[in-house]
């Protein structure tokens, strides 16, 4: 039996972020969850992982489903820390629950699955040539989406819209003016965006391709694991 640690930035469980990639997964696999803010108070991470002017960032959630805003790079130590744990408690695939981009992460032997560099794979390949709308939460995050993104050609839209917002109205404008611009596919690039934004954008009359990242990478995982 085969065991699958689903690992987030911010505090575990996420099933709102693993549904997705569980539904692929074969019915053996063993399935933890840990995350880089387990244990601590939102003091404790306002201290350790508050951003930083001009630092990079990323969006996650607390345990008490508060989001919180956290400095990239602080986020990868951590992140690194974790794996090595999660490796030592037996876990044989890691999962990220995160695409951002985190040079230098690294197992010691399990398989490691980095969401970032399968969606991008994924997007550059299958929308080879297709105009894509990208969403990412924060209006800061797009300098570093667009650095992301540069060998997506045609060049990508941009627009924001937090997944951790009761209300889906922002993400159903992002998407709207996005096809007005002529985008044929949309690209949620966060791990919060799931299923219920999909079945939003769809309810608001979104008839393109509509992309998820844990959708994209259950895909890519359960044939590894069958």
């Amino acid at each position: 039996m085969r065991t699958l640690t689903f690992l987030t930035i911010g505090q575990a469980p996420r099933p709102d972020l693993s549904g997705a990639i569980e539904a692929h997964l074969p019915p053996a696999t063993r399935v933890r969850h840990a995350g880089v803010l387990d244990g601590l108070t939102r003091a404790d991470v306002e201290a350790r992982f508050a951003p930083v002017d001009g630092g990079a960032t990323l969006l996650s959630r607390l345990a008490d489903g508060g989001p919180v805003t956290l400095d990239a790079a602080a986020v990868g130590t951590g992140l690194q820390t974790r794996v090595d744990q999660v490796e030592t408690e037996g876990a044989d695939v890691v999962v990220l629950l995160c695409t951002g981009v985190f040079p230098g992460l690294r197992t010691r032997r399990a398989r490691l699955v980095e969401p970032d560099a399968l969606v991008t794979g994924y997007v550059s390949t299958v929308l080879r040539g297709s105009q894509v709308g990208m969403v990412v939460p924060l209006p800061e995050q797009v300098p570093e989406a667009r650095e992301k993104w540069r060998a997506v050609t045609p060049a990508p839209l941009f627009a924001t819209a937090s997944p951790y917002a009761d209300d889906i109205s922002a993400l159903r404008s992002a998407a709207l003016a996005h096809l007005e611009a002529g985008a044929s596919a949309l690209m949620l690039d966060c791990m919060g965006y799931g299923d219920r934004h999909h079945r939003a954008l769809r309810a608001a009359g979104v008839t393109v391709p509509v992309l998820t990242p844990g959708a994209v990478v259950g895909a890519a995982l359960g044939p590894l694991l069958s």
